[in-house]
């Protein structure tokens, strides 16, 4: 006696099977498990390699506290070294989860530094007067990160520069072009601050 396999699809309720349909059903779902499992093999190696994520932290988890002092200056401008402290206290209170203690006896770590050069050229100047149009004015300084505690340099950078421009034709000043570098020269600081990849 010979069993005849029945299908019980759409198509015919009952009918007789096309020779080998369960076998390709069989072979798909096989290649389709494999697709999967590939797939799944290839996330976790890019997972595992690394495609430049870490879940590690930016900043020092052994460093709670910072004290910043005021910078030196070999420049001329008033107070540019207390404009350049205070958006450094700022930048890092915003940035970082180190808190900005102003007593060195109760930080974990300080940061000092010096304003090396402010610099102004000229960019464009008014073709009938040669006055200055536009102006690049840049601040060069060099700093160091140190604990207290242990005497470790953290971090030193001996050439952190950065820049503003100001246009006098619209009514910008020097002042604010100035101010436009000093955040950026703070912010270079607090980058120079987190630990190397």
């Amino acid at each position: 006696m010979t069993i005849t396999p029945r299908c019980f699809g759409l198509a015919g309720l009952g009918e007789p099977c096309a020779a080998g349909q369960e076998t390709r059903r069989a072979k798909r779902s096989g290649r389709a498990a494999a697709v999967v499992l590939a797939s799944a093999a290839a996330l976790a190696a890019l997972a595992a390699g690394g495609c430049g994520y870490s879940t590690a932290p930016l900043h020092r988890t052994d460093v709670r506290t910072v004290s910043v002092n005021i910078f030196a200056s070999k420049e001329f401008r008033r107070e540019l070294e207390f404009e350049l402290g205070q958006a450094l206290v700022k930048t890092i209170e915003m940035r970082t989860p180190y808190k900005v203690v102003h007593d060195p006896k109760r930080a974990d770590s300080e940061i000092r530094g010096e304003i090396v050069i402010l610099s102004a050229p000229v960019l464009t100047e008014a073709v009938r007067t040669d006055s200055p149009s536009e102006v690049e004015v840049t601040i060069f300084c060099w700093f160091e990160w140190k604990d207290l505690r242990t005497g470790e340099m953290l971090a030193r950078r001996d050439d952190v520069s950065a820049s503003g421009t100001y246009a006098v034709a619209i009514g910008e000043t020097q002042d604010s072009a100035t101010s436009d570098a000093v955040w950026r020269v703070a912010r270079r600081i607090v980058e120079a601050m987190e630990k190397p990849w």
